[in-house]
C-alpha cells in the first residue's frame, strides 16, 4: 500500500513523488529495443539544462514511459553530481 505520509513530508522538489514514479517506470515500462528514445545527447542536455530542451526534443513524454531512458537519466544525474 502507498504511504501518503511520504508525500505529505516531501521536499520542495517533490523528490519522494519523482522517486516513486521513476520506480514505476523502471518496473513496468521496459523498452529494450529503445523504440522512440531521444538521442543520448538530448538526454545529456536535459540533465544539464532542462529549460533548454523542448518536449519535441524529448519525443513528447517518452521518458516518462521508458525504463531505458530513465536508467540513462539516473546515470547522467549521478555523473553530474559527482
Amino acid at each position: 500500500m502507498v504511504n501518503f505520509q511520504d508525500f505529505l513530508e516531501d521536499d520542495d522538489n517533490d523528490t519522494a513523488l519523482f522517486e516513486r514514479l521513476q520506480g514505476q517506470v523502471l518496473k513496468n515500462c521496459p523498452n529494450p529495443e529503445r523504440v522512440g528514445c531521444p538521442p543520448h545527447a538530448i538526454l545529456e542536455a536535459f540533465v544539464e539544462s532542462p529549460a533548454g530542451v523542448t518536449l519535441e526534443d524529448l519525443n513528447g513524454l517518452h521518458i516518462l514511459k521508458c525504463a531505458e531512458c530513465t536508467r540513462d537519466l539516473i546515470e547522467l544525474r549521478h555523473k553530474r553530481e559527482s
